[in-house]
């Protein structure tokens, strides 16, 4: 059941019909909670994080900083979020340049090829009243992208939403923080850092 309404899911993404996706993902809050637990998950684990990638100033302060920081630049963040996927759904990204040129039409084309490199392979199902649990396998395949991402293992919830269930939360954020920043690590120039104005 959930497989089916994720493969709905999966399909408005391919075919960017930001329509149904919107009707079956609760964008906001996957967002919300997904920043604040991520944000919790980087800010417990400051210190290792910043043994791993000592170069990243992100790390550098602590956890209290860190915190203060996510927090202060919260909608900033989100706002970039936004913006990549509102990209890819209106298609805008096609004219990317250069990150400097176009930055978010750049990431958006980034995303794009990433989505193109990956298939999911569904796993267990968990039902439990309104709310139920579906995990997937994302494994990319063998171009330079898909082995960027290698294997990321997703437990996503659904909420009943009348007589449909919706993609609201996803539940693994502790177990998906550590590989999915090693990619960021590894891709992210710092001086992109520079090129975003939201």
């Amino acid at each position: 059941m959930l497989e089916s309404e994720l493969k709905k899911i999966l399909a408005a993404i391919n075919a960017r019909d930001e329509k149904t996706f919107n009707e079956h993902v609760d964008l906001k809050s996957l967002m919300d909670i997904g920043y604040d637990e991520a944000t919790d998950v980087l800010a417990k684990n400051c210190a290792h994080f910043h043994e791993l990638y000592p170069h990243d100033l992100f790390f550098k302060f602590g956890a209290r900083i860190l915190r203060l920081y996510n927090d202060k630049f919260r909608g900033v963040h989100l706002g970039l979020i936004k913006k990549v996927i509102a990209a890819y759904f209106d298609g805008s990204f096609k004219d990317a340049k250069t990150f400097s040129a176009t930055p978010i039409k750049f990431l958006t084309a980034e995303l794009n090829n990433l989505l193109k490199a990956v298939r999911a392979d569904f796993g267990e199902e968990k039902i439990s009243g309104d709310v139920a649990t579906l995990a997937v396998k994302m494994v990319g395949d063998s171009s330079s992208y898909g082995k960027m991402i290698g294997v990321l293992n997703f437990v996503l919830e659904f909420d009943r939403r009348g007589d449909e269930w919706r993609l609201n939360k996803i539940k693994n954020v502790e177990e998906l923080v550590p590989p999915i920043l090693d990619i960021a690590e590894k891709y992210w120039p710092a001086s992109w850092d520079l090129g975003i104005k939201l």
